[in-house]
C-alpha cells in the first residue's frame, strides 16, 4: 500500500541562531510549538498526522549545541549526530557501549540526520541512546530562559513519547562522568531487519578487579514503557567474584525487571526472554573489555 499523507497542516516555522533566541520562542509559544533537528522522528509523525504543531522550532542552525567534550568525563551538545559518536576515537576507546549503540542506528543517512538529543526527547522506549547513557550515569542539562537545571537520565523519562522536559525548556547537554576504575562496557541490539527500531536492546558498563566485579549497570530498551535499569541484574553481580553461572543469574533477574509488550515487531514473550541472553553475551563482553 502507497503511503500518501503529505504534510497538510500549515505552520509557522522558526530558526533561532543561538539557544538564547530558541528558548525565547519556547516562552512564547510554549505547547503550540515543537522543536526539531533532524527531524526524523518528528517528520514522520507529521506525516502520519499524529503531531499538528502549529509552530516549528529548528534548532539545527545553532553551532553552539553541536560538540563532543572529553572534560573530566564527556560534555555532548544535543545536536551532536550518530554520525559523530560513531567517528569519536575517544568514544570508541572509552565509552564503548555507546559508540555501539551509534553505530547499530538504521542508516547513514539516520546516523547524519538523528541528533543524541533528539533520540532523547523523542521518548521512546527503544531509543539507542538511553542505555548506554543510563549506564555510564548521563544526566541532561534542561534550559528555560536563564533558568536551567541538570537531572540523571533516569529521571527524565516518565512513558513512550513522555518526559519531563516542559513545553518552555530545550535540552542543550548531556554529561557523562568520568569512568573509574577498569571500566568494560558493551551495547547489543536485536531488530527484525537493520533498519528498524530495536526488539531489544542492553548495555553494560561495570568496573573489574581482577576476578571481582565492583560495579555493574545494566540498562534495557524497548522491554518496558521506557528505559529501564535493571538493578536486580546489578546486584546479582556486585562486588562477587563472576562466573558463568553468576552472569546467567544477572541475566535471569534483568528478564525480570522488563515488561514488555506485544506488538508489530516482537511478541512479549519473546522480547522477554531474549533479554536473558542478551544481558548473558553483553556482560560477558564487557567483562573481557575491562581488562584490555
Amino acid at each position: 500500500m502507497i503511503n500518501t499523507h503529505i504534510l497538510a497542516k500549515e505552520f509557522e516555522y522558526l530558526e533561532p541562531k543561538t539557544v538564547e533566541e530558541a528558548t525565547r520562542f519556547l516562552a512564547e509559544y510554549g505547547e503550540k510549538a515543537r522543536v526539531i533537528s533532524g527531524g526524523t522522528d518528528l517528520l514522520v509523525k507529521m506525516k502520519m498526522r499524529e503531531v499538528h504543531p502549529q509552530v516549528l522550532i529548528n534548532i539545527s542552525r545553532i553551532p553552539a549545541l553541536r560538540y563532543l567534550i572529553e572534560d573530566k568525563g564527556l560534555r555532548i551538545g544535543a545536536l551532536t549526530c550518530f554520525r559523530d559518536l560513531e567517528r569519536s576515537r575517544v568514544v570508541k576507546e572509552k565509552w564503548t557501549a555507546l559508540y555501539e549503540a551509534a553505530r547499530s542506528v538504521s542508516s547513514v543517512q539516520i546516523k547524519i540526520m538523528g541528533t543524541v538529543g533528539g533520540n532523547l526527547c523523542h521518548g521512546s522506549p527503544a531509543a539507542d541512546s538511553a542505555p548506554p547513557l543510563l549506564v555510564f550515569g548521563g544526566s541532561v542539562k534542561l534550559v528555560e530562559n536563564l533558568r536551567e537545571r541538570v537531572l540523571p537520565l533516569e529521571d527524565f523519562f516518565l512513558g513512550p513519547g513522555e518526559s519531563v522536559l516542559s513545553p518552555k525548556e530545550l535540552l542543550v547537554e548531556i554529561q557523562i562522568p568520568e569512568l573509574a576504575g577498569k571500566t568494560g562496557s558493551a551495547y547489543l541490539k536485536t531488530g527484525r531487519v537493520a533498519a528498524d527500531l530495536s526488539k531489544v536492546s542492553v548495555a553494560v558498563a561495570l568496573i573489574r578487579d581482577g576476578d571481582v566485579c565492583k560495579d555493574c549497570r545494566i540498562a534495557l530498551g524497548a522491554v518496558a514503557k521506557t528505559p529501564l535499569r535493571a538493578k536486580k541484574g546489578e546486584e546479582t553481580l556486585k562486588g562477587k567474584k563472576v562466573t558463568d553461572h553468576l552472569i546467567e543469574k544477572a541475566g535471569e533477574e534483568a528478564a525480570l525487571e522488563t515488561q514488555p509488550i506485544t506488538d508489530s515487531r516482537s511478541t512479549a514473550w519473546y522480547r522477554k526472554e531474549v533479554t536473558k541472553v542478551m544481558v548473558r553475551d553483553a556482560i560477558k563482553l564487557a567483562w573481557q573489555r575491562a581488562i584490555l
